[in-house]
């Protein structure tokens, strides 16, 4: 479906701090299995299922590949929202 790369800390504790984030947050609408380097992800939201991967990619990227998401939403918007969720972190 969709592939993309976005940054993602080299330092290994603000790495860990992001994830552990992220998974309370996928925790709520779904489940993951993996790491802060790789793992998959599936959930559901009110507008419909998401699934995909992700693995560390060099020291400082991540690439997430969606398998599935909600028809609704673009692929760029859930890029988007990716990159200010790990800006914040």
């Amino acid at each position: 479906m969709a592939v993309f790369r976005v940054p993602y800390p080299e330092d290994p504790e603000r790495r860990a701090t992001i994830f552990q984030k992220l998974s309370h947050m996928l925790e709520r609408h779904g489940r993951y299995e993996g790491t802060a380097e790789q793992g998959t992800f599936e959930g559901s939201t009110p507008i419909g299922r998401f699934a995909g991967t992700y693995r560390a990619i060099g020291p400082d990227e991540i690439e997430i590949e969606l398998t599935k998401k909600p028809w609704l939403v673009s692929e760029h918007r859930v890029e988007s929202e990716v990159r200010k969720f790990l800006a914040q972190g």
